[in-house]
């Protein structure tokens, strides 16, 4: 299948659009995902939780 050059710009301007839908989930989402990885963050906490858990069957 061959896309024409036409519908690449189009779809492309379209994504670029600032009340594109998907451009405003994935900033949701990326706003999320770094929350996940600050301090009291789910990934953090659960990192450091493997962390200390790899440590003490270290012995």
């Amino acid at each position: 299948m061959i896309v024409k050059s036409r519908e690449i710009e189009k779809g492309i301007k379209k994504l670029m659009e600032d009340e594109n839908e998907r451009r405003t989930r994935v900033k949701e989402m990326s706003e999320k995902s770094r929350k996940t990885i600050m301090e009291g963050g789910s990934s953090f906490t659960s990192l450091g939780c493997f962390i200390d858990d790899v440590m003490s069957n270290l012995s």
